[in-house]
């Protein structure tokens, strides 16, 4: 399928791959152009490359991949020519430029920033910064029409502080393009920060209070599926359990 590029400024462009309805931004500057994730499948990357060269008018000469799940780095093997930028951390392919904290990319009169701030969705998030366009990309550091995502290699604690470092970053009439789903502004990225740093504050309070893992999911009102729950509750837990914070015991009351 011939992917359709939707723009969200004059040089800025998203489209939308399956079957994870994955976005992927182009970038395009007066001699240059660079894609933002890169779909599932070798097969999938080259139809991009393609698409994004034919729209951008220029040639797209780097794909970055905002993180290491395989349906935003896939496509990169099908990417031939083109340099490839992520995060050291990043173990799903060797990228042809790796860095640890920030770069950037003159496309010709188009500075794009690429930036780290720690673990939050994984150990490899990466941050593109649009900042003549006012865009950012957030990858999987946001999610629109579905609940952010968890794994093992999340870090709960310091999502929010990374979140933190990107709302920073924007202005008022900055765009957000998450990883999936639709664009969203600036109030968005505020509530959802919000709904992530509830996560890990709520569940401290409620170890603090005694409630054990398996009733943690029904102890208090969450903003989050029981689907999202079932795997980010445990994952707080052992984020709180590492740092010395479990649940006491509750002791039985004996009569006198």
């Amino acid at each position: 399928m011939t992917p359709v590029w939707t723009p969200v400024t004059d040089r800025v462009f998203v489209t939308t791959v399956e079957p994870h309805a994955v976005n992927v931004g182009l970038i395009v500057g007066d001699s240059a152009a660079m894609l933002v994730d890169s779909g599932n499948t070798a097969e999938q990357g080259a139809e991009l490359l393609a698409s994004a060269n034919e729209r951008a008018g220029v040639p797209v000469t780097h794909v970055i991949v905002t993180h290491d799940h395989g349906d935003h780095s896939g496509g990169v093997a099908g990417m031939e020519g083109v340099t490839s930028i992520a995060h050291e951390n990043l173990k799903a392919f060797e990228p042809t430029r790796g860095f640890s904290m920030a770069v950037a990319v003159d496309l010709g009169d188009q500075r794009v920033e690429m930036v780290n701030f720690g673990d939050a969705h994984t150990r490899s998030d990466v941050i593109v910064f649009v900042p003549g366009e006012r865009v950012i990309f957030a990858g999987d550091l946001l999610e629109q029409g579905g609940d952010p995502q968890v794994d093992e290699t999340t870090s709960l604690s310091n999502w929010p502080t990374v979140l933190d470092g990107v709302l920073g970053a924007s202005q008022d009439e900055t765009r957000f393009v998450p990883g999936h789903g639709t664009v969203v502004d600036r109030d968005f990225a505020f509530i959802q920060r919000a709904e992530i740093a509830m996560l890990y504050s709520q569940t401290e309070m409620m170890i603090q209070q005694g409630t054990r893992l398996e009733d943690a999911a029904t102890a208090t009102e969450w903003p989050f599926t029981a689907e999202t729950l079932a795997v980010a509750l445990p994952k707080a837990y052992a984020e709180l359990a590492a740092k010395g914070i479990e649940p006491k015991r509750q002791l039985p009351i004996l009569g006198l």
